[in-house]
């Protein structure tokens, strides 16, 4: 292997990226109110702290904005229930109850797969409630719904969604107050989502730009298995924390003895998964709400900071608070480039007596074995190899330990076990 230089080092360095090292991070917390009966959600930063409220059950659906989405969600937890129908959209006149087939529920791990989308067939143009059409550019509504809001039943067809604008149709099911009219993206210009009452008809932008928040803590309904009868699923109205698009997170469990500081970031794969966070971080055991206080979580924000976050105490519906502990340990500058992460390979590993390293096309840069403490135990200089050997330095015993690339300030790191 040409321009290859292998030198062992011995030395200790303060941090390094993959590895949180045993300095102290600070510690900041912060309080979230989603208010009595959790009547708000809140869209926070982890930056800044910053908090917006708005008012969660103020709407039914929310309709996606950026000029591609077709997305539409569902308020499940204010009351809104969507059935898919046997009808086609010829049919609209004699549509009624009867008609309903299942229930349809939105996606809890992406955003742009809400309720509507969820019977979207393989097809790239098919989202679900209609069809892509490439040569005009207009997605044409194919499916007619049954909405419950509250005790009120109507049938509901999005017609089209046609430039900047979702065309829907709306009546009660005897065909009275049969009513169509737009919802425009451009109200909530930049966002993520639109938002629609569909008793009064207004269309709200209620979230702030994406750029200013990470997380949001709301609720939402997930189908859980109760202990006593497992194999049947039951919908649930929880409380917990959404993730915003291009944040990532990880979940980390550590026993009590565990130093959080001494997380091996590496070793825990962010996901971008909206409920990674989610709502079992604490559980109502003996008429009060116990915390995970082993229960962490690694936080990629928007702008690629790297967090450490803990719940450490919430009131439950008659506040709806959330108090959370945060420590930065990487700045956005130093943080792991996913982009390298993706395209190394390490192998085999568990490891004997050596390892290769599968390294992104036209790599130039360096290769270092770490400890946990943060040792440093091999460095290598790789220019232009696709394939690099780290041989086993003399000595080292059994355990984990942590292997680093670096090309100018991009690193990305992944976790060895040497037999």
């Amino acid at each position: 292997m040409r321009n290859l230089i292998v030198t062992a080092v011995i030395a200790l360095e303060a941090s390094f990226s993959g590895i949180a090292s045993a300095q102290s991070f600070r510690r900041d917390t912060d309080t979230v109110i989603m208010g009595a009966g959790y009547r708000n959600m809140v869209f926070y930063q982890l930056q800044t702290g910053r908090q917006d409220t708005a008012a969660r059950c103020g709407w039914h659906l929310a309709f996606e904005v950026p000029i591609r989405g077709a997305a539409i969600r569902v308020n499940h937890p204010c009351g809104v229930t969507l059935y898919k129908t046997t009808r086609d959209t010829s049919q609209w006149a004699v549509l009624s109850l009867s008609d309903t087939v299942t229930a349809l529920y939105d996606d809890l791990c992406k955003w742009e797969r809400g309720a509507f989308n969820t019977t979207a067939g393989p097809s790239a143009f098919d989202v679900g409630w209609g069809i892509y059409n490439l040569s005009d550019h207009i997605t044409r509504g194919d499916s007619l719904y049954i909405i419950r809001v509250g005790n009120t039943f109507k049938k509901f067809w999005i017609q089209r969604l046609e430039g900047s604008s979702y065309f829907i149709r709306i009546a009660n099911l005897d065909g009275s107050q049969d009513t169509a009219y737009a919802v425009s993206k451009t109200i909530a210009s930049g966002k993520n989502f639109v938002y629609l009452n569909l008793l009064t008809h207004q269309v709200y932008s209620i979230e702030p730009d994406p750029a200013q928040w990470d997380l949001v803590f709301t609720q939402y309904a997930k189908f859980i298995s109760p202990p006593n009868n497992p194999s049947t699923p039951v919908l649930y109205n929880l409380t917990g924390v959404l993730i915003n698009q291009k944040v990532k997170a990880a979940r980390v469990r550590l026993s009590r003895q565990a130093n959080p500081d001494t997380i091996t970031i590496s070793a825990y794969p962010l996901d971008s998964c909206i409920s990674i966070i989610g709502d079992d971080w604490k559980s109502f055991v003996s008429g009060q709400w116990i915390l995970a206080d082993t229960l962490y979580f690694l936080v990629q924000d928007r702008a690629g900071r790297l967090w450490r976050v803990r719940f450490i105490d919430f009131g439950g519906s008659a506040t709806g608070r959330v108090v959370l502990e945060k420590a930065l340990i990487q700045s956005a500058s130093t943080g792991l480039d996913m982009a390298l992460t993706e395209r190394f390979l390490v192998y085999p590993n568990p490891v004997r007596e050596g390892f290769s390293v599968s390294l992104p096309s036209a790599f130039s840069g360096d290769v270092e074995l770490y400890a946990l403490t943060g040792e440093r135990l091999l460095f290598l200089a790789a220019n232009g190899e696709e394939t690099v050997y780290v041989p086993r330095p003399v000595g080292l015993g059994p355990g984990f330990y942590i292997l680093r690339i670096r090309s100018g300030t991009k690193t990305a790191s992944q976790a060895v076990i040497f037999e």
